[in-house]
């Protein structure tokens, strides 16, 4: 699997759009990432618009998603620890 299919997979499996991801990009990178970069990168390749997704992207992504999920996971787990305490 290519760059730009692991991308959009990604994307897919977590609900995230396009404009979303480059935020989160950015994010993780401190470095600007335009929505109409990531179009460019996951549009057909035939296209003259499209530029192949670097694997740095891909890196970016998938460890802002972790870091999605380890705050969802911490947040929920004080949530049930507040719950616990007012249960007693």
């Amino acid at each position: 699997m290519g760059n730009r299919e692991r991308y959009l997979q990604l994307l897919k499996a977590n609900g995230i759009t396009q404009t979303k991801s480059a935020e989160l990009i950015t994010a993780v990178t401190q470095r600007p990432c335009a929505p109409r970069t990531v179009r460019s990168w996951l549009n057909d390749p035939e296209k003259p618009s499209s530029t192949p997704c670097p694997d740095w992207a891909v890196a970016a992504l998938e460890k802002a998603i972790r870091y999605m999920e380890m705050a969802l996971a911490r947040r929920k787990e004080a949530k049930d620890q507040t719950q616990h305490l007012h249960e007693d």
